[in-house]
């Protein structure tokens, strides 16, 4: 059985201090941003294919989405 402090194994530095202080590593943090765009995405598509928002809005908030 594993600690709520495993993720920290082998950080050293202010990698460990960044990562104790907010509950993951920088690769975590990675991965959650990746996975909300991508949710963000799937709405998006969604919304332009029951047409409850332009063409126009939808490539606006595909490039407001893929340009942070």
């Amino acid at each position: 059985m594993g600690s709520e402090w495993d993720f920290t194994w082998g950080l050293s530095g202010q990698a460990l201090i960044d990562a104790q202080g907010s509950g993951a590593t920088y690769e975590e943090w990675e991965e959650i941003a990746r996975q909300e765009k991508r949710e963000q995405w799937e709405k998006l598509k969604k919304l332009r294919d029951s047409n409850q928002i332009t063409q126009e809005e939808f490539k606006k908030r595909k490039t407001e989405l893929f340009n942070d």
